[in-house]
């Protein structure tokens, strides 16, 4: 028997719960004074982000568009091109940073031995998030001096939930009028968990597949384009390799080959329209 009447305890018990309540509270209130805090510190940089975007980026539904009606190749930057490029501290977990990497993405971004009639770079979305405010601030002083101020960027997010989140069905039929009626080559890691949903893909006349490493693809890119240069030009390369599928694409667009950077395409499908999780919660591999 406990030697506290049932009265005390839950006297106690009420207390503790108005503790638990008075703790949320507190914490929900140092929140929204750090959300104030990041967003005073990081206002410059976050107006500087977004200015860019609102004159030089490309909306979703337009990066698409362009794609499909000039048959554009695609090579995306998102947070994890754009950090291997600038920070030789930076590892993904299944791409550790390399100089070589670093060296050929900085090439890509700045049109080094590529033609911008034939290859469509791609700039993130300008988030505000804690994660991406972060990264803005990080890179965006050494950022700014490589992106050119003639140039049009599309959309790297085209390839993200918040895409299919935004544009919804109409978003699909955009994708599908990349490769309806087309001979496909996906290119991925061994294992890859990239898949082709029919909601996507079931227009596509033929697929064949290649394979890079499934970790660290970047050393085996000679190996790799060696391979892609015999495969049929005809095709569309739809490419899934993370950084280094920014530079592979880009390599093909040299080369006279039609290259799309899908990255997460079919998992952010799955995550908007099949409940599936979020597309870094899963391994890099089946």
């Amino acid at each position: 028997m406990s030697r506290w009447p049932w009265s005390a305890r839950r006297r106690r018990a009420d207390e503790l719960h108005q503790l638990l309540r008075d703790i949320r509270w507190e914490l929900r209130e140092q929140r929204k004074y750090l959300d104030t805090f990041r967003h005073l510190a990081m206002r410059e940089t976050l107006a500087e982000v977004t200015a860019f975007s609102a004159r030089q980026q490309l909306g979703f539904e337009s990066t698409l568009e362009r794609i499909a009606g000039e048959q554009l190749s695609f090579a995306r930057f998102g947070d994890g091109e754009l950090r291997s490029m600038l920070r030789p501290e930076f590892n993904l977990r299944f791409q550790p940073w390399s100089a070589g990497l670093a060296r050929e993405l900085r090439s890509v971004l700045s049109y080094d031995g590529y033609d911008p009639g034939r290859l469509l770079l791609g700039f993130p979305y300008p988030y505000r998030s804690v994660h991406w405010s972060t990264v803005w601030t990080d890179i965006w002083p050494e950022l700014r001096p490589l992106l050119g101020t003639d140039r049009v960027y599309g959309s790297s997010h085209v390839s993200r939930p918040i895409f299919f989140h935004q544009v919804g069905e109409a978003g699909v039929a955009l994708w599908r009028k990349v490769w309806d009626g087309r001979a496909v080559c996906v290119v991925t890691g061994r294992g890859s968990r990239f898949s082709l949903p029919p909601a996507l893909f079931d227009g596509v006349r033929a697929i064949r597949s290649v394979r890079s490493e499934p970790v660290n693809a970047y050393a085996d890119l000679p190996r790799l384009m060696t391979e892609l240069e015999r495969e049929d030009p005809e095709q569309l390369f739809l490419i899934a390799l993370g950084p280094t599928g920014t530079v592979v694409a880009a390599k093909l667009s040299a080369l006279g080959r039609w290259a799309v950077d899908v990255g997460h395409v079919s998992d952010s499908w799955a995550n908007v329209f099949a409940g599936g999780p979020w597309p870094e919660e899963q391994d890099v591999r089946r």
